[in-house]
């Protein structure tokens, strides 16, 4: 059984929420910050190499870093990146939506609650298979706020099975820092809960993140992360497009070989995927150790040209992807 616990500063440590948008014509999505993301197939190159395996590879790894699609709201002093946030957010929404369903008192009619600074959040659960949050200026530290909303609907759940549709637009608000507005709509899977094994899986179409000039986007997206509850490691497997207004163009992202994490590593120490672009050129990214291995941890193999000779070779270090 979970023991639920639902401070608003995860919200605010993690800073990931989705909810649908319809794509613009003229070959880009449109984002929640107005920003066209041009979603063209590019050309993968000498020049653009690092910089696409590396948002390729934070993107699929859930990873908060300072150009991630899942960047952190950086609280409480703590600015290292972290992975699977999605999942760990995600994870923390499951709880509340249970717990919400389950409380004669929220269940009864919408519940407003005070954040520990200013603003609350309105929980609603107008059904018994929906759950909604409304935050108003809500926060919990000096400086930060977040508005909003999130919705979890057609909720079905067993002991060990939990299942969802999810939609939400977020935005965080940090002092000295640009907005950042989360905005998408997916479903979740959760299986093996009360097993050693479980797997969280979230799919969608398409989520986007907006930040000051940048804009990043997911689409036709599978993130699968299967947990070992005796030792908290994780394996991941990912297929989806990876388009922002950095790299100018999308690429689409498959797993050749599961990224496997340890037990209070970030980062993966081993794993394989595969970048396509345009033109027949691919790039296929290594792990070779987590942030705590010898350099390099990953090796980045370019074939620009699509004859499936790899002529560009990349070694660099995880710090090297999230800076």
């Amino acid at each position: 059984m979970r023991i639920y616990r639902f401070p608003v500063a995860t919200l605010l440590a993690v800073s990931v929420a989705l909810a649908a948008l319809a794509s613009c014509g003229g070959g880009g999505g449109g984002s929640p910050g107005g920003t066209v993301v041009p979603t063209a197939s590019i050309a993968l190159t000498p020049a653009n190499a690092q910089s696409v395996g590396g948002g390729a590879a934070v993107a699929g790894l859930q990873t908060a870093g300072n150009t991630s699609l899942f960047s952190a709201v950086v609280t409480e002093g703590n600015s290292t990146p972290k992975t699977h946030v999605l999942s760990r957010f995600l994870e923390q929404q499951v709880g509340r939506a249970e717990h919400a369903r389950q409380s004669p008192v929220l269940a009864a009619a919408a519940t407003t609650v005070n954040c520990l600074v200013s603003g609350s959040i309105t929980i609603d659960v107008p059904d018994a298979s929906t759950v909604s949050e409304t935050f108003n200026a809500c926060s919990d530290f000096a400086g930060e706020s977040v508005n909003g909303a999130i919705v979890m609907s057609g909720i079905a759940s067993t002991p060990s099975t939990f299942s969802a549709s999810v939609s939400t637009s977020l935005t965080f608000s940090i002092v000295g820092f640009p907005d950042q507005t989360f905005t998408g709509a997916f479903a979740i899977s959760e299986t093996g809960i009360g097993t050693t094994l479980v797997t969280i899986a979230i799919s969608g179409a398409e989520l986007f993140l907006h930040s000051g000039t940048n804009t990043e986007r997911l689409a036709s997206f599978t993130l699968t992360t299967t947990i070992d509850t005796t030792t908290s490691a994780t394996s991941d497997t990912v297929t989806f497009t990876y388009a922002s207004t950095e790299i100018g163009g999308s690429v689409t992202v498959t797993t050749l070989t599961p990224f496997q994490t340890s037990a209070g590593r970030e980062f993966p120490h081993a794993g394989a995927i595969q970048i396509a672009g345009a033109n027949g050129s691919k790039i296929k990214l290594t792990v070779n150790g987590d942030e705590t291995g010898a350099t390099p941890q990953v090796t980045i193999q370019l074939d620009a040209d699509g004859d499936g000779v790899f002529e560009f070779i990349l070694n660099k270090n995880w710090a090297d992807l999230t800076a």
